[in-house]
């Protein structure tokens, strides 16, 4: 046999056992990760002045301004916005007879669902007046409350004055 078609035969081999399909190489790694939940916190006013009225007056009405809870603990444990009052107090001893808390129309973000909030007589005792019926991951859910004073038909003219708390938990 010629040496030349001898090597020729042999290259024409070789490249053909070059084209065939060699065993793909794959390894796994194992990856993980965490997420770290942040803080339940609460945004109120400082102060608020509700409308003034005149003497006779038995209900004074005025907004609180904007009340927020901000939810970034990542999870599905639930929230409540609680308030309580103090008597609203001025001029002679005259004081508040019941105060009472609108919630009004409650905006959300993120994964929550919350009723407005309705009329919630407001005592020394934090009671609930904001709270979702479910939740999930980080959100956020803001009103506008409305402050209801009731004041007796003998108040004195004067300054009132009282305190408002809201907290969350």
């Amino acid at each position: 046999m010629n040496p030349f078609r001898l090597l020729g035969a042999l290259a024409l081999s070789a490249s053909a056992v070059a084209l065939l399909p060699t065993a793909a190489m794959a390894a796994d790694t194992g990856t993980t990760f965490s997420l770290t939940g942040g803080s339940l916190t609460l945004s109120v006013p400082a102060t608020a002045t509700l409308t003034n009225a005149a003497s006779g007056t038995t209900t004074i009405t005025g907004n609180l301004g904007p009340a927020s809870v901000t939810d970034a603990r990542g999870g599905v444990a639930n929230w409540t916005a609680s308030g309580a009052s103090t008597a609203f107090t001025g001029a002679g001893g005259s004081s508040s007879t019941a105060v009472s808390y609108v919630g009004g129309t409650v905006t959300e973000t993120g994964t929550i669902t919350v009723a407005d909030g309705t009329a919630t007589t407001l005592t020394g005792i934090a009671t609930s007046v904001v709270a979702p019926t479910s939740l999930s991951g980080n959100n956020t859910a803001s009103w506008a409350p409305t402050l209801n004073v009731t004041m007796p038909a003998g108040a004195l003219a004067g300054s009132y004055s009282g305190t408002v708390t809201t907290s969350v938990v």
